[in-house]
């Protein structure tokens, strides 16, 4: 385009602008049509769009970081590799746009219509198509949706196929027909979802809530479910072949319960009664260990793959070399706990306390001494850390490389020598 025909057109965008803003306001101006613009590259961070009309438009590269886009018309609109990262699209029509390689993080979708959405790879496909946590085939930065609010929003016949969705709201959205196969959906809300005949084989829910979701027909096989709260949820009609569920304590070779009573009478009485339970070497994987206290257990080289330790008390816990792939870890007490060398790939650790943990005498009182987290060498590849406490935690050499640190509290941590993505 040239530099006449720029300028031109930001004017012209300008003026839309300004009109726009009056019809927001008292409805004096005109409602701004960008209908089939290339707006390639434009910034509109942080404006107020809500229901400008976008039909067609090229909006590639845009910058939309927080935008308000409420009942926008998006459709067909291309919006590869454009940042809406916190932007408000509820009740937006996004109804045959292109995603590729746009950020969606935190942004809010509620209600809004994404079915019949453009092909990221394949024009076989039907419905949104989100191919690929990171990159496609051709190395391209696809859509990321972790953290987005979906409440309600309307995902029938769509294809979200390796995408991370970790921490999204999908509250009763509905995603009958969806295809989402080998998805990260750690965290996710499901609550009250219309999952009916969606396909989720070899997706992984560390975490996630299904709460009076519709599962009738859902594909889960090989997906990892053991860590998911599927409390009340009918099962019966789902075709869970291969899929990894939680084992009962029944079936494990040593008697959990009892080690596990022993071990709160040792902690109740500051050691002088019970044992301290070792769990050393042992395979707990996919066992819930949700509401037993493992304070001060020794669990060295153990296997919690898949795991549900949610809200679970592991305060001064040796874990060291432990695996804890795909564990649930949401809001546990983990304050000084040993992880050194430890195996956290996928694990959700969303608000956990790995602070110091600050040490008592018999009795009860403060030494006014701390004991901080150990966590030399853990790699937690892919983990959630969102909102956990570290502080103070010695995390040298560590490999935290693709791991969701959105308000991780790292004052005062050590972190030499570890391993995190570039900027």
């Amino acid at each position: 385009m040239s530099e006449p025909a720029v300028t031109a057109l930001y004017k012209l965008v300008e003026k839309k602008l300004k009109s726009h803003a009056q019809w927001l306001d008292n409805y004096q101006g005109e409602r701004a049509d960008f209908s089939l613009l290339d707006l390639t590259s434009f910034d509109f961070k942080r404006l107020n769009l809500r229901g400008a009309k976008f039909t067609g438009a090229t909006l590639c590269k845009s910058v939309l970081v927080a935008a308000d886009l409420r009942e926008a018309d998006l459709f067909t609109v291309d919006l590869r590799n454009a940042d809406l990262t916190g932007a408000d699209l509820s009740k937006c029509d996004l109804r045959g746009a292109s995603l590729r390689g746009a950020v969606f993080n935190y942004a809010n979708l509620e209600d809004a219509d994404l079915r019949d959405g453009t092909l990221l790879v394949a024009d076989k496909f039907k419905g949104l198509a989100i191919r690929s946590h990171r990159h496609d085939t051709d190395g391209l930065p696809l859509a990321d949706l972790a953290g987005v609010n979906l409440t309600g929003a309307r995902l029938s016949g769509a294809t979200i196929v390796q995408t991370d969705l970790t921490g999204a709201s999908l509250a009763g959205a509905n995603l009958s027909n969806a295809d989402l196969h080998k998805s990260n959906l750690a965290d996710v809300d499901l609550t009250g979802a219309d999952l009916s005949n969606a396909n989720f084989t070899g997706a992984t829910f560390c975490g996630a809530v299904f709460n009076g979701a519709n599962v009738r027909g859902c594909n889960f096989e090989n997906a990892e479910l053991a860590s998911a709260d599927l409390d009340d949820v009918d099962l019966s009609e789902a075709k869970l072949d291969g899929a990894k569920m939680v084992r009962e304590l029944s079936e494990l070779e040593v008697d959990i319960r009892k080690i596990l009573r022993d071990h709160a009478a040792w902690i109740a009485s500051f050691g002088d009664q019970g044992s301290r339970a070792d769990l050393s070497g042992m395979d707990f994987s996919r066992v819930d260990f949700r509401g037993f206290n493992l304070r001060g257990a020794r669990a060295q080289a153990t296997n919690f793959t898949g795991a549900n330790l949610a809200a679970v008390e592991l305060t001064m816990a040796d874990l060291s070399n432990a695996v804890l792939t795909n564990v649930n870890l949401t809001s546990a007490e983990m304050s000084g706990v040993n992880l050194q060398s430890a195996d956290l790939n996928g694990a959700n650790l969303r608000n956990a306390n790995l602070g110091p943990t600050e040490l008592r005498d018999k009795g009860g009182d403060l030494t006014h001494r701390s004991w901080p987290t150990n966590l030399n060498g853990a790699t937690f590849r892919d983990a959630n850390l969102d909102g956990t406490n570290l502080r103070k935690a010695n995390l040298t050499d560590a490999d935290l490389r693709g791991t969701r640190l959105d308000n991780a509290k790292l004052r005062e941590a050590d972190m030499t020598n570890a391993l995190v993505d570039e900027a």
